[in-house]
């Protein structure tokens, strides 16, 4: 139920495209072609009915709210974008006592541009994801990518994280002390580890929060999210869930039926009314099928960094030795085999991430671990300096306030082992003991809670998406939640590998705008396969090379980082010893004797240390040079590709544009 990546590059390679064509290129968006009974172009014109004037339903309890949005410049360092606007909204931290204490909850907007026609809400996942973050980082790409310039987007930070009233239990060392905790503990110093990684932190919950943790939970932010429209002065919201994203989406409209005007729910999650073994096993049995579809691939693609004959027994072996014996990195810290094992987890989420992780493990073999650390961290949400985002102790509060909490097993013993044959490595050292502590976590946090029971009765229409080979939220939950979204849902089902398809399937995102633009749901029993990898321009291949600059580089990390992936995008990395100022000025002396000419665009990408440019024939042929210096990589946003950069390099992005 964690986070996907963020398009951190891909709204403005859109824009440039647009730029492009300005000058004369003719540009295009290529859709998947597939099968007679795929979707090729986008969504069927089945229009939902309407839903102009919402409905007066006893279960929709509108969440009035005297207090409207004061919006203005946002002072966040991430929200580097002036065109963004911030704003906070104090909520009850109970709606039961609306007079008593509040929290005042982080918003980021994406404003409209023209007619404004609404607002859509963007929740990204977790539980304990923070909107703001995203929206801040990749709003402008979702805005493009699903056309809705018309509408507001706004992300927000839900109660309980980060700048909404972040939950910390526990300290940012305890966190760092007890991130990657030997499961298989060989020496008193390593259960003890273990035993306090549980017990402390639930401890530090109770005594700084008490009885409050039952308020951090889907309902009451679904309240919240009611607030939020009723300041924004809409009488309805449309709304963008990605994965615990599409439960919070489910629930919202559960209790307020007649306020919705369209939902997109992608990579759904729906944990009501699983039994025990359904609980423990659904993600396990899937991240598992995850890694045996990546050993294939590398298998298959002499270009991976960890190929072998045999890739399982490679990362078993690999695995042993970590446990036995880990690994220090540059900043003193160990590296262990949970390291390791967090760290595939987390690259199984997208496939993008398949050739990282080949090269982070490779790169263990080898002693450095700095590939598996950058992984795993991006993934627990540590930062480089050794403090957290909230996610790491959210995340376990808001399951457990929802009633998302795992069901106890009968017979432990029995389900333990069945766990460790079903998923060998993603269940490998799972007990009898881990599986009843995980349900006491909850218990012993807010007590026994009743989750909400998903049913929606109104109008506006909803998408629904699930996929195939999604490890983290299996398609037999989206199949269960369609059926509790009524009559003007649908199930999008989607082929390909990963888990979050917005922005990474054009059919799956045509969909997910048309609804949200138009009102529109596709036909029943739509699916879409993977999109095809861009391929090379025919003109690529001659342009120039400036002295100084190498031939094409494999940088996965820095790639990743840069959140456009090739099914999006066709780029080559290369890398020079010049600054980045003077890499573009050596590519653009060089483009313009090969019959360029520099046009103004909007960057790219932000930050310090990059350059760029952008050129066009005036026909065909449009491209771009980003240039991201040694400094470029200290930024937060690119700080997971620094694995990639040796000391001192420049690297020089090549981006066709069609």
């Amino acid at each position: 139920m964690r986070l996907g990546s963020r398009p951190l590059a891909l709204a403005a390679i859109l824009a440039l495209a647009a730029c492009g064509t300005s000058a004369g290129v003719h540009t295009k968006r290529a859709d998947p072609i597939d099968g007679s009974t795929t979707a090729t172009s986008g969504p069927s014109e089945t229009t939902a009915p309407g839903d102009s004037t919402p409905s007066t339903d006893p279960t929709d309890t509108t969440i009035a709210s005297a207090d409207t949005l004061d919006w203005g410049p946002c002072d966040d360092p991430i929200a580097q974008d002036p065109s963004l606007e911030c704003a906070t909204l104090p909520v009850p931290l109970d709606y039961d006592d609306p007079t008593g204490d509040s929290i005042d909850l982080a918003l980021i907007k994406v404003p409209a541009s023209g007619d404004r026609t609404g607002a859509v809400l963007y929740n990204p996942g977790g539980p304990g994801g923070s909107g703001f973050d995203y929206v801040a980082a990749g709003g402008t790409a979702y805005v493009q990518g699903l056309d809705i310039t018309s509408m507001d987007l706004i992300g927000f930070d839900p109660r309980g994280v980060d700048r909404s009233g972040g939950l910390h239990c526990v300290s940012d060392q305890f966190q760092d002390q007890h991130l990657y905790i030997d499961e298989t503990p060989d020496t008193p110093e390593e259960q003890t580890l273990k035993d306090e990684a549980l017990s402390g932190f639930v401890d530090g919950c109770k005594q700084k929060y008490g009885d409050t943790l039952r308020f951090y939970s889907t309902a009451n932010t679904a309240r919240d999210m009611d607030a939020i429209r009723g300041a924004l002065g809409d009488d309805q919201i449309s709304y963008l869930g990605i994965s615990y994203g599409t439960y919070l989406g489910a629930t919202y409209a559960t209790m307020f039926p007649a306020r919705v005007r369209a939902m997109v729910l992608d990579s759904v999650v729906e944990t009501n009314g699983d039994t025990a073994q359904q609980a423990f096993e659904t993600q396990a049995v899937g991240f598992e099928g995850a890694f045996n579809n990546w050993a294939a691939w590398c298998k298959a693609h002499t270009t991976c960094a960890f190929t072998s004959d045999d890739i399982s027994a490679r990362w078993d072996t690999l695995d042993a030795q970590l446990d036995a014996t880990p690994i220090a990195g540059g900043d003193g810290r160990l590296a262990n085999n949970a390291t390791m094992e967090t760290a595939t987890q987390a690259a199984l989420y997208s496939e993008s991430e398949w050739p990282v992780l080949a090269q982070a493990l490779a790169q263990a073999e080898t002693g450095n671990p700095a590939g598996i650390f950058s992984i795993a961290d991006s993934y627990n949400g540590r930062k480089a300096d050794g403090t957290f985002n909230t996610l790491f102790q959210s995340f376990p509060i808001i399951t457990c306030a929802s009633g998302m909490g795992e069901p106890r097993p009968d017979d432990p013993e029995a389900l333990a082992a069945t766990l460790r044959a079903e998923a060998p490595r993603f269940a490998r050292n799972v007990t009898a003991k881990d599986l009843t502590d995980q349900v006491d976590e909850c218990t012993q946090l807010v007590g026994d809670v009743k989750p909400v029971a998903l049913s929606y009765t109104g109008d506006g229409p909803v998408v629904l998406v699930g996929g195939t080979n999604d490890p983290a939220t299996p398609i037999r939950w989206a199949k269960k939640m369609v059926a509790e979204m009524g009559p003007h849902a649908r199930l999008v089902t989607y082929t390909g590998e990963g888990h979050g398809q917005l922005l990474a399937s054009n059919c799956v995102t045509n969909i997910e705008g048309d609804v949200l633009r138009n009102l529109k749901l596709p036909a029943a029993d739509m699916v879409c396969n993977s999109d095809p990898v861009i391929a090379e321009p025919a003109w690529w291949a001659a342009l120039p090379v400036p002295t100084g600059i190498s031939g094409v580089v494999d940088l996965p990390a820095v790639l990743s980082a840069l959140g456009a992936p090739p099914t999006q995008v066709f780029g080559q990395m290369r890398t020079t010893s010049l600054s980045a100022d003077d890499a573009v000025a050596a590519y653009t002396a060089a483009l313009t004797g090969a019959g360029f000419q520099k046009f103004d665009a909007p960057p790219i990408l932000p930050g310090d240390d990059i350059a760029q440019g952008a050129y066009s024939d005036g026909r065909d042929r449009t491209m771009a040079v980003i240039a991201m210096g040694p400094k470029a990589f200290d930024d937060e946003a690119l700080q997971s590709a620094k694995v990639d950069v040796p000391p001192d390099t420049t690297v020089v992005w090549l981006i066709a544009v069609s």
